[in-house]
């Protein structure tokens, strides 16, 4: 479980977080949502140790984030932003075996490069391993870095720790094939005693893929709910600054949300 307590950030006179409290719910899918400038991300850093928050404090079971070193963290958690630059004419294996640097001193051994084959081989990407990372289009990039984060936090069992898998907005540049494969992909790690915690912009894909919903809106903590449909029209509409409309799959009767801006009177599309 990862515990915020009292939690705010602050640069120079501008507070970005306002004392947030909450908790994200272990082996489950928690969703960041909120508009541009809610404070998803720097939420997002903190609950990750890449920023110090300003007060407050934050703990990983009952530990306190700050006590593990940067090894033992990094052991621990994984972070996949939702693009990763890198220039060198690595190879696509290369690049998924960093995620096993926190785990050897000076060379690999099998079983961290028989993890890196496993991680390309679930994202698909394994027969492209020898493929150089550059050449690769943006979407297989991504798969090639969350193969990369899955390598970090492995676990095939015996008694390995829980581990923590942060998205930071992962899909945003993907088309809808790419989405849902790493979305499928990321759900899955919930059954190998993994936390997930994402930010994710489209509110329909949020709620399909979702468990628990923590809703930001100027940096504190709207609402939090246990279930999509607790996420509430009058809330959508108040924290995003559009016109909702819940609608319904013909085929599947599942409910889906369509937008239009304020005062407009139009329908918008399905997403956010």
């Amino acid at each position: 479980m990862v515990e915020l307590r009292g939690v705010s950030y602050q640069v120079d006179r501008t507070m970005i977080l306002h004392d947030i409290t909450t908790r994200f719910q272990p082996n489950r899918f928690n969703v960041i949502l909120g508009p541009n400038g809610a404070g998803k991300s720097t939420l997002l850093r903190v609950a990750t140790g890449l920023l110090q928050p300003t007060a407050g404090d934050v703990r990983y079971g009952d530990q306190l984030l700050g006590s593990f070193s940067a090894m033992e963290l990094a052991r621990k958690r994984a972070v996949l932003s939702q693009h990763v630059e890198l220039a060198f004419a690595l190879t696509v294996e290369d690049v998924a075996l960093m995620g096993r640097y926190p785990h050897y001193e000076r060379v690999p051994s099998r079983r961290d490069r028989d993890i890196v084959q496993q991680a390309l081989a679930l994202v698909g990407m394994e027969d492209k391993r020898r493929q150089q990372y550059p050449t690769l289009s943006g979407g297989e990039q991504q798969k090639v870095q969350l193969a990369r984060v899955l390598a970090q936090i492995w676990n095939d069992g015996g008694g390995a720790e829980h581990t923590y898998l942060f998205l930071d907005e992962p899909t945003t540049s993907l088309d809808v094939h790419y989405q849902i494969h790493l979305l499928d992909v990321a759900r899955g790690l919930l059954h190998h005693d993994c936390t997930i915690v994402a930010i994710l912009h489209d509110l329909n894909v949020a709620f399909q893929y979702g468990d628990v919903f923590f809703v930001m809106d100027a940096g504190r903590l709207a609402h939090v709910a246990t279930a999509a449909a607790e996420v509430s029209r009058d809330l959508i509409e108040r924290v995003f600054q559009v016109q909702a409309h819940r609608i319904h799959d013909p085929d599947t009767g599942d409910a889906v949300w369509r937008f239009a801006l304020q005062g407009n009177g139009r329908r918008g599309g399905t997403g956010n």
